[in-house]
């Protein structure tokens, strides 16, 4: 049967050949991943998976009300089938914030991030399947790897030192983002207060 698995989350550019005197440029050289910081890779870890935990949310609300609809006699899946679209596309997005073509992890947490992209691949392609069945399908549908899954995010929270509870790092992440986006309109404001330079005498006189 298919349960809540809100546990399990507690998750180059092509050169065009250019003919210039007769010789072909050579391609550009993919770029580099971006090295983290132990703190910044944290932050990005959280960015990729905590909207994954969030759809996650949604699709076990979806599969409850589900399983109640079928009590009495309904069995539009719609709603679930919906969900769980918006987990795969949520798992695909986190998977390739994770790739390691666009970060560099840091060394000790490498192994666990990338055993936590293979779980979103996998999850990604089995919400998919789910997304397609029918009510009586979706509601005894076994999850493949959710203990794995949880293993995996659990080691890479560790890795990276983050709190050990899934749900209080992405709130503690959500709560620093808000402050970073409620301190840059005051920024900017005191950028804007800033008193404009008096002209010196050479710009006065220029100006005259």
């Amino acid at each position: 049967m298919l349960t809540s698995l809100r546990s399990r989350a507690a998750l180059g550019v092509g050169a065009a050949a250019l003919i210039l005197t007769g010789c072909s440029a050579a391609p550009a050289p993919d770029p580099e991943p971006e090295v983290l910081s132990a703190s910044a890779a944290g932050a990005a870890y959280l960015d990729a998976v905590c909207p994954v935990n969030a759809a996650w949310d949604q699709a076990d609300a979806a599969l409850e009300r589900l399983r109640v609809a079928v009590t009495l006699g309904e069995r539009d899946t719609e709603a679930l089938s919906k969900a769980l679209d918006g987990v795969a596309e949520a798992s695909r997005t986190a998977a390739s914030g994770l790739d390691p073509e666009q970060f560099t992890w840091p060394r000790p947490a490498r192994a666990a991030v990338a055993d936590v992209r293979k779980t979103l691949i996998a999850d990604r392609a089995q919400a998919a399947k789910v997304a397609k069945l029918d009510a009586v399908d979706a509601l005894a549908y076994s999850w493949s790897g959710a203990d794995e899954s949880a293993a995996a995010s659990a080691a890479a929270r560790a890795a990276l030192e983050l709190p050990e509870d899934p749900e209080a790092a992405c709130a503690q992440r959500a709560e620093q983002l808000a402050r970073e986006r409620a301190e840059q309109p005051k920024r900017t404001d005191e950028q804007t207060k800033q008193p404009t330079p008096k002209p010196s005498g050479a710009q006065k006189e220029q100006r005259d």
